[in-house]
């Protein structure tokens, strides 16, 4: 992991969540709160920690136990279990310490970030003609939520609940969902959100049986295009770091940033 200013680090962890505030200003049982001193979301319908956190810390050894416990009401007054995600920009130094100290547990995988720097320099690479990708229109959004649910495991049943979420982002400017076929069949997903300069990548997953097939490096390389066009000279985003994935992507260009840790406390925690 190559070193970076803790400046960088604030600027790239805020610059995802400004990019996230639209989507969320539209998405129901979403919200999104950017302070100066702390970042909040959290997703009603989903408590897991990459959608239901604090982070970004900004406190000292005099007030950062106020804005624990203030983030801990917060989690608790809408039943979601409390997470702070601790990255290099967080402060107090001893952070991780503090939440050990109020019964936070250390989660075992941590969140690596890479960015695709120059990208408006970069020579995307042509896609494999067998695998069509599009960008998801109201029309082809249940074929992408029936990919989406396959890739990442979730149930079927929650059709129609994960195309009420996304629906009202899907036309949203800057805001690009992409969908792969494979022999007529929806095989992929991912998304792009361009902002400013930046494009936040994510949700690139491909269904278990055509893993292999080069769905998920169309995806990459047609969100690249597509974030190119739209000015964007950084691609960022966040995987499970260790996987297969992180190192892939860095053999595609991608440059680790930093990683951070999430910390968790659970019912049996709270008492």
């Amino acid at each position: 992991m190559r070193h970076i200013a803790t400046s960088k680090v604030a600027e790239l962890e805020r610059l995802n969540y400004q990019a996230m505030m639209a989507i969320a200003q539209v998405t129901p049982g979403v919200d999104l709160y950017l302070r100066d001193d702390v970042i909040i979301t959290s997703n009603a319908a989903f408590p897991y920690p990459d959608a239901t956190h604090a982070c970004l810390l900004q406190a000292d050894s005099t007030t950062v136990d106020t804005l624990i416990t203030e983030i801990i009401a917060y989690f608790q007054a809408r039943a979601l279990p409390p997470t702070i995600f601790v990255s290099p920009a967080c402060a107090p130094a001893n952070l991780p310490e503090r939440l050990q100290q109020r019964g936070f547990v250390a989660q075992p995988e941590t969140e690596t970030w890479l960015a695709f720097e120059n990208l408006l320099d970069a020579a995307v690479p042509a896609l494999d003609p067998k695998i069509t990708v599009e960008a998801v229109t109201p029309a082809t959004l249940p074929a992408f939520v029936q990919a989406m649910l396959a890739a990442f495991a979730m149930p079927d049943e929650w059709a129609p609940f994960m195309t009420q979420l996304t629906a009202p982002s899907v036309s949203l400017p800057g805001v690009f969902y992409f969908v792969a076929w494979l022999a007529g069949q929806p095989v992929g997903t991912a998304s792009l959100i361009c902002y400013q300069n930046t494009g936040i990548l994510g949700g690139v997953g491909v269904i278990p049986a055509y893993r292999g097939s080069k769905a998920a490096a169309n995806l990459y390389f047609q969100a690249g295009r597509t974030a190119q066009a739209q000015g964007v000279d950084t691609l960022l985003l966040q995987t499970t770091a260790g996987r297969l994935l992180e190192r892939l992507l860095r053999i595609g260009g991608f440059k680790p940033m930093f990683t951070r840790t999430a910390y968790t406390l659970t019912d049996e925690q709270l008492g």
